[in-house]
């Protein structure tokens, strides 16, 4: 079972009147999660991880998977192995 934690920074755009938002959306294999309410998405990797270390319960619940069992998670098309980012999974837990 991979049970990766996925965090793929988002441009939301509305159908209807063509607004463009800016966020994330976090999943792995038992749940999911969106915040569109961003200014602008961050270039750094690292930066987006702590704004997603902000987010509600669903995505904590994701986020405490991750650091009881010191896994990786993927941040748009790159993966982060549990030494890369434990510095700032820990220091926000």
């Amino acid at each position: 079972m991979s049970n990766r934690l996925v965090i793929e920074p988002t441009e939301f755009k509305n159908i209807s009147d063509g607004v463009i938002s800016y966020g994330v959306r976090v999943y792995d294999d038992y749940g999911q999660s969106y915040d569109n309410t961003w200014d602008k998405i961050p270039k750094d990797d690292m930066e987006i991880l702590k704004s997603v270390m902000n987010m509600g319960n669903e995505v904590q619940t994701m986020l405490d998977h991750v650091i009881e069992n010191e896994k990786g998670l993927r941040i748009g098309l790159n993966f982060y192995d549990w030494d890369e980012i434990k510095e700032i999974m820990v220091e926000d837990a």
